[in-house]
């Protein structure tokens, strides 16, 4: 694997963890312990394309960096006094095991959220998920500028013959959401969701 697509790689892991620890923050609301399913979901959506992108290629999200440095030995103690000494290559391979263990988590974790996704697609309300989160255009593919504004949904939207007002551009994109949330987390979600569309109605 070349230098550029190992810096690639981290990148991509490093922008899934930021918007992970962003997401967390916003997933819970002043009530402590209080899970925002909605905001949740919107992380996910937020940072799909880039899940998609770093389990695409197992190899690099396996790959393996050591650095010897001035240990060529790692040593952890054991029982009775004896210490255990693992040699480089030891070493590497106990890290790439690691690696595979948290790609096939990952994995496991991305194919999951794209089942719960596929269901939606057929319905209209879908198109605001591919402009709003995934950066592509109404019919999927990649959208010059990626993501869009509402103010841009609302045209192009309207362009199509789709819908007419940002009002109703963002009421879909409310009900499709949260109806992502209750497949994806499951009968927390409906509870919250429906509490949401509650309070929206009143």
């Amino acid at each position: 694997m070349t230098k550029k697509q190992t810096e690639l790689s981290e990148e991509l892991r490093e922008a899934v963890f930021e918007a992970a620890r962003a997401g967390a923050a916003e997933a819970y609301t002043q009530n402590t312990g209080y899970v925002n399913y909605f905001k949740a979901m919107e992380t996910l959506l937020y940072n799909y394309k880039k899940l998609a992108a770093l389990v695409a290629d197992e190899e690099a999200y396996c790959e393996v960096e050591y650095h010897a440095g001035r240990k060529t030995f790692s040593t952890t103690p054991q029982a009775k006094g004896f210490i255990q000494r693992k040699t480089e290559a030891e070493i590497v391979e106990e890290m790439r095991e690691e690696k595979q263990k948290q790609f096939k988590e990952t994995k496991s974790g991305f194919d999951s959220l794209t089942r719960a996704i596929s269901l939606f697609e057929g319905h209209k309300e879908f198109v605001v998920i591919r402009l709003y989160y995934f950066g592509e255009d109404i019919n999927g593919n990649p959208r010059e500028g990626g993501t869009a504004t509402w103010e841009e949904i609302a045209e192009e939207l309207s362009d199509a013959g789709i819908l007419k007002e940002i009002k109703t551009a963002r009421r879909w994109r409310n009900k499709i959401v949260n109806d992502m949330a209750v497949c994806v987390f499951g009968i927390p979600a409906a509870v919250s969701a429906a509490t949401y569309r509650k309070a929206v109605d009143k």
